[in-house]
């Protein structure tokens, strides 16, 4: 039977039909395996470029849909037959499953997770500090200026030039001190609040707000009606920003806010 497989897979055999599927599989098997390698990479650090492969393969669905059906088709005769092709094709076929399972698990670790519970959790152990590291970036600030600057893999490019490099490493390391990525902060009087990055997670950003004075119900309640926001406390606040492609609201808040309102019951 592989020898009569083996013929008909030779070129000199096939129909035109047969070798242009043929070349297809290992174009579309060459493809995929080259983007879940990349995925694979990036899913291993803190940075969420693979989210863009995404974006990109939905948006342009009309060349990655025939891809993928064409990779599932060579997986699935990979699998049934047993010609030279089918036999190559299998090792790669294998190699993307193991790729796509590892992606899987490094995207679903869970310092790669973030929520409201996580939040809170985080806000119980170091809340104190991240209000005194917001507290310290604004004395360094001079007149009449603003600090918006993250730290990472992944951070924008950011010219900070009232700020010495020691300054910058100071906040830095401040920031790592409380595993937070960033901060915003002015000096203006324009906001009330300094918002500390806390994790990025696909598009999104998860942040906390830590007002300069306690606000009143009214506000607390004006807050809490915006989708984005989680008031935790009366000068503090839990903050979800979407991105351009994600979700606009925090996820599962009404769920938290009922368990918190229970405890403090």
């Amino acid at each position: 039977m592989d020898e009569i497989d083996e013929r008909n897979t030779d070129p000199r055999h096939e129909s035109g039909w047969a070798a242009f599927m043929r070349v297809m599989r290992y174009v579309s098997v060459g493809v995929i395996t080259l983007a879940l390698f990349v995925i694979m990479l990036f899913s291993m650090t803190d940075n969420d470029i693979w989210v863009l492969f995404v974006i990109f393969a939905l948006v342009n669905f009309y060349v990655s849909i025939p891809l993928i059906a064409c990779w599932l088709h060579s997986f699935a005769r990979s699998l049934f037959r047993r010609t030279r092709t089918d036999r190559i094709l299998l090792y790669f076929h294998i190699a993307d499953m193991l790729m796509i399972g590892v992606s899987i698990l490094m995207m679903l670790r869970p310092e790669m997770h973030c929520d409201a519970d996580y939040m809170e959790k985080h806000y119980k152990e170091y809340g104190s500090q991240m209000r005194e590291v917001a507290r310290e970036a604004r004395r360094l600030l001079p007149d009449s200026t603003d600090l918006v600057i993250e730290f990472g893999s992944n951070a924008p490019e950011c010219d900070i030039q009232f700020l010495s490099d020691k300054q910058l490493k100071h906040i830095e390391d401040r920031l790592d001190d409380v595993d937070c990525i960033g901060i915003e902060t002015d000096n203006y009087g324009l906001t009330d609040y300094t918002r500390l990055r806390f994790k990025r997670q696909g598009m999104g950003m998860y942040s906390y707000r830590f007002y300069n004075r306690a606000l009143t119900l009214e506000e607390q309640d004006s807050i809490n009606e915006d989708g984005r926001f989680i008031v935790y406390d009366d000068s503090t606040v839990f903050e979800y920003g979407g991105g351009v492609f994600g979700p606009q609201y925090f996820m599962d808040k009404e769920e938290f806010l009922k368990r918190k309102a229970n405890v403090g019951n």
